[in-house]
């Protein structure tokens, strides 16, 4: 911005363009990963992501900007999906929502890295690097990968002319594995022909009627609150008359708790399924209005900052999770794609109307108990689901009559 004397508001398209490249990128590349192989979409992803960055490189304005970070956009966003998918099938079942938390914590990671690497390194070297880092350690893990990765077992099972490869992974899986059991595995018949190629309407069909639109409202609530946390957070805290440190500091704790969170919501929904959780979102509501009491200390807030992102992110984690293992393998990465780009409209509206009422002075009880409004929507969501989920195992195991 410094450099071409822009202002916030001409380079907010940036920033509008790389939020919706991961809204298309987690669509295309999840029809990506159940046509043609996680492992294909992923290390696709990744040099999309690494090709994206490097071009901001050669940018010269606002617009080759914005379509630079668009095409990053799509590689961030299209990874993730696939590797949700990938990972839950090739660990074993107790651990699918658990794998997820896992994979965030790395994604929180890496985000919060972002801020060191560019305080140490642009004072003295400007801000290209960041972007030579970005899109060099983005095609080196696509190489790496394309030699370690494994392909998903699930997705080899349905490939006939790939049955070879997956005896050969099941073996480096389990060496013990015997061969009678390899060769049940490879009866497993193919996916019915153009199961992935159908653009939504697998993900509409059957149970999957219900299981959609419920898992998708609750992405979008659930995104409305956090982001808006993690947006505002800071100027909460500022506002409450914690000093500029103390409210960076706040954001994250917020996410550090969250990621803890995460893991233990995800070990529940392992154990228990996914309707467990449903008292978290309404945890995390009432905990929102304690950012609200007056004259609370400074270490009094940072304990409900932590508590609140526990519950709040947490959940959310939690959710990530979850997604999963309400789709079938042949739908999975897509189901978990488009799951993931409609939560960019809560992504989207919570920083949007939290500004706006900031900027409406309200009184801090009620502005919080509007930004947790979307929660108890969550917890009956998480409900339905599991009441959907539960229809549907009794429909399998329910014997077949003449």
């Amino acid at each position: 911005m410094s450099e071409w004397s822009l202002s916030s508001a001409a380079f907010g398209l940036v920033f509008a363009a790389a939020s919706f490249g991961m809204l298309v990128g987690g669509i295309v590349f999840g029809w990506i990963g159940d046509r043609h192989g996680r492992k294909l979409g992923s290390l696709a992803a990744l040099v999309v992501c690494g090709l994206g960055s490097l071009s901001v490189l050669h940018a010269r304005d606002v617009n080759l900007l914005s379509l630079c970070r668009f095409l990053t956009g799509i590689g961030i966003g299209g990874l993730t999906p696939l590797l949700y998918a990938l990972n839950q099938e090739l660990v074993p079942h107790r651990f699918r929502a658990t794998v997820v938390a896992v994979i965030m914590m790395g994604y929180m990671a890496g985000s919060a890295s972002g801020g060191a690497v560019a305080a140490a390194l642009m004072p003295h070297y400007g801000w290209e690097p960041l972007f030579w880092i970005g899109g060099a350690f983005s095609l080196l893990l696509a190489g790496v990968g394309y030699v370690l990765l494994p392909e998903s077992v699930a997705f080899l099972s349905r490939r006939a002319a790939r049955k070879a490869e997956m005896a050969t992974l099941l073996r480096r899986i389990d060496p013990t594995i015997t061969p009678e059991t390899v060769a049940r595995i490879a009866t497993i018949p193919d996916a019915p022909q153009g199961a992935a190629s159908r653009g939504l309407s697998p993900l509409f069909s059957g149970h999957l009627s219900t299981i959609t639109p419920l898992l998708w409202l609750a992405y979008i609530c659930s995104s409305a609150t956090v982001f808006f946390m993690i947006s505002w957070l800071p100027t909460l805290m500022l506002g409450a008359g914690l000093s500029k440190a103390e409210s960076a500091l706040g954001l994250s704790l917020f996410i550090l708790a969250g990621s803890i969170g995460g893991l233990v919501i995800s070990a529940v929904i392992d154990r228990l399924g996914v309707s467990s959780i449903t008292v978290i979102p309404v945890v995390g509501c009432l905990l929102l209005a304690t950012l609200a009491l007056p004259n609370l200390s400074s270490s009094g807030y940072m304990i409900a900052v932590g508590i609140c992102g526990f519950f709040v992110l947490g959940g959310h984690q939690g959710l990530n999770g979850a997604a999963g293992l309400l789709y079938p393998s042949p739908v999975r990465a897509s189901g978990i794609g488009w799951a993931l780009s409609i939560a960019k409209i809560g992504s989207i509206i919570g920083p949007l109307v939290g500004g706006l009422l900031l900027a409406a002075e309200l009184p801090r009880m009620q502005l919080m108990m509007i930004i947790a409004s979307p929660l108890p929507i969550f917890a009956v969501s998480l409900i339905l689901l599991g009441m959907a989920k539960s229809r549907e195992r009794h429909a399998r195991a329910a014997p077949v009559r003449d």
